[in-house]
């Protein structure tokens, strides 16, 4: 009979690539749960049949791992488990429960036969409540037919010995710079509590209540973590709005926490880097620019028994950089002990980073195909997002010739004008984009003062008012597309000029930063000369697209 989980239950998740881990179920959202993880604060989707109680399955899923946060998470739900009374589990909670209602029922008896005498011998049976009702968690459950039942059936289902050896090899979890604000929160919480042990049961709810209401934005975040700029903890989702429904179905086709990168992303980030250090004082008062990052990133090789493990990028979480100069750096040390580690793996399977969790991960559970394929998916998203900026850019290029065309100095049609500024204006183009094709901002900018050529055209009164109004409307249309460009392009409020002399100076800048480059390849730009972006997409422009896995 398949389990039901319910909200508040001590469980073990099993994910693949950890061991399993210890959890409290936070809410069900379909075939799969949410779960926060106790040691490290962090939360996750996981499937009804990665999900165990706790207590009937200690002694099969605990491991013998020195990590502080495993070692942690064991501690904070023995203790949640003691408050709440039990792990959530009918079985052994059915069983608490009447040994409970049993020592109610004889207290309440021994009051009643004691109730005509005038001793004071009522106070030891009330201080004997407490222990009782603590007391059948750990024993009187733990004793049950049921659990035994329960473990056996759950014995059969357990994944096969090589699972099991995988598992017992990745103690690798992530450390969360505020996994402790929970156990402390914990703690508080039972110190408070202890002076009313007999309201435990109805006071269990106090740690989640807190989180619930986000438990669905951060539900990804043990599966993918997602870096701009710079790091932040794991266990607060950074500003990614805009992304959450790519992540949602990133995490739907990942049902794992391994994140495949290409022997030639690597190899580009050691050529990053090169550029970077030769002009260092510019990258060091540059910003960390945006890039994808995991927790558990990994450049795939393949063993000589034909499974596919993963060399692991970052062996410090999270990442935190305070300009573009140290990142390139750090990029460019990982890259080379990765390939370094690669080399010798390949050579030796003796090697000891093959036994070292911290490094390996033995088994992504992913074919040497599906390894090319992701890679290649990842490569042709990427060409398509070009694809769409550029398809922008023509389209944006296209309206200025229409508009001009429109407005010209021999006859003038403001009405199909105003309709080409208007399409203009629900066009999603950015700062690069009109950089780029500057000419456009100038022509709205003066459209903005259009008055036509009405006088050298001779028109009829009734036109010429008609002209006019409509001219009007240009103007008023221009201005709308004008506040755009001001709102897409960010400059001091305060400068000399307004926007044009701001504008301006940009463009002189990126025009500075276009030396060197060929006409092909400023066209192409999708980002700012100098920048990762548009590095890494020359060096692609300018080498054979290969997935180089072993």
């Amino acid at each position: 009979m398949k389990t039901v989980f319910k909200e508040d239950d001590k469980v073990f998740a099993k994910i693949k690539g950890y061991p399993a881990w210890p959890a409290r179920v936070l809410s069900n959202d379909g075939k799969k749960y949410t779960v926060k993880f106790y040691g490290t604060g962090e939360t996750g989707v996981v499937k009804d049949s990665d999900l165990f109680y706790y207590t009937k399955n200690k002694d099969k899923f605990q491991k013998p791992l020195k990590r502080k946060d495993y070692i942690d998470a064991f501690t904070e739900i023995e203790e949640a488990i003691e408050k709440a009374g039990g792990d959530g589990d009918p079985d052994t909670d059915s069983a608490a429960n009447d040994s409970l209602n049993g020592t109610d029922k004889s207290i309440k008896t021994g009051k009643k036969s004691l109730g005509k005498r005038k001793s004071t011998s009522e106070k030891p049976p009330q201080e004997d409540i407490t222990p009782k009702k603590k007391k059948p968690t750990k024993d009187s459950a733990a004793e049950t037919p049921a659990k035994n039942a329960a473990k056996k059936k759950d014995d059969e289902e357990t994944p096969v010995k090589k699972a099991q050896q995988r598992n017992r090899s990745q103690g690798e979890k992530s450390d969360v710079d505020e996994k402790e604000k929970p156990e402390k929160q914990t703690r508080r919480a039972s110190q408070k509590r202890n002076k009313k042990e007999n309201d435990d049961l109805d006071d269990q709810d106090v740690f989640p209540t807190k989180k619930t209401k986000s438990t669905k934005d951060e539900s990804k975040e043990i599966e993918f973590v997602t870096i701009e700029g710079e790091q932040t903890s794991p266990n607060k989702r950074q500003d990614v709005d805009s992304s959450k429904e790519k992540l949602e179905e990133k995490s739907d086709e990942l049902d794992f926490k391994v994140e495949v990168v290409s022997e030639k992303s690597l190899k580009y980030n050691i050529t990053y880097a090169k550029h970077v250090k030769e002009s260092e004082s510019l990258y060091k008062g540059r910003a960390v620019e945006p890039r994808e990052d995991y927790i558990n990133q990994v450049l795939p090789i393949q063993l000589p028994s034909g499974t596919i493990g993963g060399l692991k990028l970052h062996t410090t979480w999270p990442l935190k950089f305070e300009n573009e100069y140290e990142r390139a750096l750090y990029d460019e040390s990982v890259a080379l002990r990765v390939l370094e580690a690669k080399s010798e793996v390949t050579v030796s399977s003796d090697s000891s980073i093959i036994s070292n969790p911290e490094l390996f991960i033995p088994d992504i559970q992913m074919t040497l195909d599906e390894v090319k394929q992701r890679i290649c998916k990842k490569e042709i998203e990427w060409k398509n997002i070009k694809l769409k900026r550029l398809t922008v850019e023509a389209n944006l290029v296209s309206l200025d010739a229409k508009i001009r065309s429109c407005l010209g100095l021999d006859s003038a049609n403001p009405k199909e004008a105003i309709g080409h500024l208007e399409e203009m204006r629900q066009l999603i183009f950015d700062e690069i984009m009109l950089k780029k094709h500057a000419h456009v901002v100038e022509m709205v900018r003066r459209l903005r003062k259009y008055v036509g050529n009405a006088k050298e055209w001779n028109m009829p009164e009734e036109s010429l008012n008609e002209f006019s109004t409509q001219a009007e409307k240009v103007r008023s249309k221009a201005e709308q597309v004008y506040t755009k460009f001001k709102e897409v392009v960010k400059v001091p409020e305060d400068i000399e000029g307004g926007f044009w002399e701001a504008f301006s100076e940009l463009l002189n800048t990126y025009r500075e930063d276009c030396k060197g480059l060929t006409e092909e390849q400023i066209q192409l730009l999708c980002a700012e000369p100098r920048s990762r972006i548009a590095f890494l997409d020359t060096l692609d422009e300018n080498e054979s697209e290969k997935v180089s896995v072993y």
